[in-house]
């Protein structure tokens, strides 16, 4: 027997469909994903005292899409460095051109760079002993070549004379023949114990002067390999805030330099499986429609990033037209699974699931009639059909029937959220402004600047004074005087001792650099900025009053920091990354004179979809202003509290994010959000109303904006 029941979902009560539909969404971000399957298997029931009605199969759009948020990327670098090394500065910073090949990270050389000059020191120390060693050699041989040439003529001429042995005087003969031998023998053994002295220190020089080499090249490479140097031309981004003398690891990113020049799309992760699968895949860009190209990933790439930064990013390529959108730029991709284009639908909670497939009521004459279906796509609301009903067929469902008596027509807008937040000034690279190693005992005379005051390269910021060591000076004054006249014996025979004659000019001349800077470091007075910056901060000893005049200062005792004119910035916490390169910023903040002045600047670093966690950090965001607001913003940049106590002053921070312009909009309280899926109930030319879906690529606070399935001009309903 057939069934004529009515039905409703196992373990719920009937839903008015309407009331469902009229669920808003609270996403607000545009993604839409339906589900893949219809009901589940309903139970029967005789339809006892429900409200029936019903709605018309009609044709219309069904989309099963997800919207991605996405942003216009440049083309990124991220660097490290070889071995562990010690921070010490930046040598570029966000915002900042660089050249390829340039330094971007100067690392702290100082024992090696100590090593080497102990090295090049011990070298030429070697080489003038050996050169002496040698000068003194050749000359007491040539005594014994004279010496052996001596005794050697005698022997040869004492021969010429010699007498028999009857002869009497033989014994004599005998007697000085062997003085003469004994003396040319000594003669002989002495040149060639001499020779071999000094072949032997020669090879053994030698041998230790190429090991030096070799050793001191090594030194050298290494310090060449401790810079990082950019592979490419571009400007740098993020970077990973450092402090002087902290080691850097080879594992960890420590700058990014971009090409702004290159540029691409990129967005949460998106599988391979999904762009192939897809019937649709394209870009909206300042509300232009553009196709992009998917750049699919290794499995392997996958999963170290995904080991690395936790969330994995995709990129797509632009089009041609689109190279030139600024970057930062806002972007939605959207991606159509399925889609049915005007095709025969009617809603899902209409059907119901039997062993055969899918059935509906019919309302024919006044009576209920069981009717199978063959069904298509569904995007959660309503699902297509594919046989089984013809257009205008009234099917049976249980819902209330909003009024329709106010309607507006879609036009097109822009759409854009604000990010407001307070923001601080910060200096990525200062350097604090140490006591210098100066010949005497130093003394504090007093500071010389304010706190977040500007300077000027040379300008005075704090003084010493040095008394002097006079026993150090006399000492080095006569070490000099002795110099001088060891050089002056050696010019005595040039010839002869050329080769030590230039190392002692060297060391006189090193000699005579020490006896002046001693002279010079007792006459100082004034320690001076080495650049154009700004005071960011005093010693803790001046704060509290430990350091003052007439104290002693030790050589690398902190005093002043100094930050660079051009490395300041305002940073903001932007742990969701809504900031990117390229965003404009409104600051606010107030000058000299306590007035409100607003300042534009511009977002110099990446978001998190642009660049590895790692260098995006927690999200600090760094705006880059001009410098004479900077200048102004320093000053006003702390609060007096008691007269002692500061704290730094915040600085408000607008950036316009999430742009969509030139769209068709659709009010928020017209659209019907359920099971993944948008809808707004449209009027048509002959007055009758029909629910028309559409994908929604994002909103704001009062707003939908249109992706793909409404056009400017539809009149639409409205509550």
């Amino acid at each position: 027997m057939r069934r004529t029941a009515y039905v409703k979902m196992r373990g719920k009560a009937a839903a008015l469909f309407l009331t469902i539909c009229l669920v808003m969404s609270a996403a607000g971000c545009g993604q839409h994903e339906t589900e893949s399957h219809l009901p589940e298997e309903v139970t029967l029931l005789d339809p006892v005292g429900v409200g029936e009605t019903f709605e018309a199969a009609a044709r219309r759009n069904l989309y099963a899409a997800k919207v991605y948020n996405a942003q216009i990327c440049p083309y990124t670098e991220e660097y490290s460095l070889e071995t562990r090394m010690r921070f010490d500065n930046y040598t570029a910073l966000p915002g900042e051109s660089v050249k390829k090949g340039q330094m971007l990270i100067r690392t702290n050389l100082e024992d090696m760079e100590k090593q080497i000059e102990e090295a090049e020191k011990r070298m030429a120390r070697e080489e003038e002993e050996f050169l002496e060693y040698k000068a003194t050699a050749e000359k007491s041989l040539l005594e014994y070549q004279g010496d052996e040439k001596f005794w050697g003529e005698a022997v040869e001429r004492w021969e010429k004379e010699r007498p028999d042995q009857e002869d009497p005087n033989y014994e004599k003969w005998a007697a000085d023949d062997l003085f003469y031998e004994t003396k040319y023998r000594n003669a002989l053994i002495a040149r060639q114990k001499l020779e071999e002295q000094l072949r032997q220190r020669t090879e053994l020089y030698e041998l230790d002067f190429q090991y030096n080499q070799l050793l001191l090249l090594r030194m050298n490479e290494d310090k060449d390999s401790s810079a990082v140097l950019s592979r490419q031309k571009g400007e740098v981004a993020n970077i990973r805030f450092m402090n002087y003398g902290e080691y850097m690891s080879p594992d960890d990113s420590m700058v990014a330099v971009i090409n702004p020049d290159k540029r691409v799309l990129k967005c949460e992760y998106v599988s391979k499986t999904q762009i192939s699968g897809a019937k649709e895949v394209y870009a909206i860009i300042g509300g232009n429609r553009y196709e992009v190209e998917y750049q699919p990933m290794e499995s392997g790439e996958y999963a170290r990033l995904e080991k690395r930064d936790g969330k994995v990013y995709s990129t797509f390529y632009l089009p041609e037209e689109a190279k030139d959108t600024p970057l930062g730029s806002y972007a939605v991709l959207v991606i159509i699974s399925q889609m049915g284009e005007n095709v025969l639908s009617v809603p899902k909670d209409a059907l119901f699931k039997e062993e055969d497939g899918y059935s509906v009521y019919v309302i024919k004459n006044g009576e209920r009639v069981y009717t199978p279906v063959v069904t298509g796509m569904q995007d959660g609301v309503y699902v297509e059909i594919l046989s089984g009903l013809e257009e205008g067929d009234k099917v049976l469902i249980e819902k209330d029937e909003p009024k329709t008596e106010k309607t507006v027509v879609l036009e097109r807008g822009s759409v854009s959220h604000e990010f407001a937040e307070t923001g601080v000034l910060v200096y990525p690279t200062q350097k604090w402004i140490e006591c210098p190693e100066l010949h005497g005992t130093v003394y504090f005379d007093g500071i010389a600047v304010n706190l977040f005051q500007t300077v000027k390269k040379g300008d005075v910021l704090f003084k010493v004074r040095v008394k002097a060591d006079e026993i150090e000076l006399e000492r080095e004054e006569r070490e000099l005087q002795r110099m001088r006249e060891r050089l002056a014996d050696l010019q005595k025979e040039p010839k002869e001792n050329e080769k030590v004659i230039e190392q002692w000019l060297e060391s006189v001349a090193e000699q005579e650099k020490l006896v002046a800077e001693i002279k010079e470091d007792y006459t100082t007075t004034e320690i001076r900025a080495p650049y154009d910056g700004i005071v960011t901060d005093l010693t803790w000893d001046l704060w509290t009053q430990e350091l003052g005049e007439g104290d002693l200062l030790y050589a690398g005792q902190a005093v002043i920091r100094l930050a660079k004119r051009e490395s300041n910035y305002i940073m903001v916490e932007d742990p969701n990354g809504l900031l990117s390169y390229g965003n404009e910023a409104e600051v606010e903040y107030k000058d000299l004179d306590g007035r409100t002045q607003n300042a534009t600047g511009k977002v110099v670093t990446l978001g998190p979809n642009c660049i590895s966690a790692e260098l995006f950090g927690e999200g600090e965001a760094l705006i880059k202003l001009p410098p004479e607001d900077l200048e102004k913003m320093a000053f006003s940049s702390i609060t007096v509290i008691d007269g002692n106590w500061w704290s730094m002053t915040t600085f408000n921070v607008t950036v316009i994010t999430r742009q969509m312009d030139n769209v068709v909009l659709v009010p928020k309280k017209a659209v019907i959000a359920y099971g993944g899926a948008t809808y707004v109930r449209q009027k048509l030319e002959d007055g009758s109303i029909i629910y028309q879906s559409f994908v929604a690529g994002g909103s704001d606070d009062k707003n939908y904006w249109v992706a793909q399935g409404l056009t400017e001009g539809t009149e639409i309903c409205i509550e």
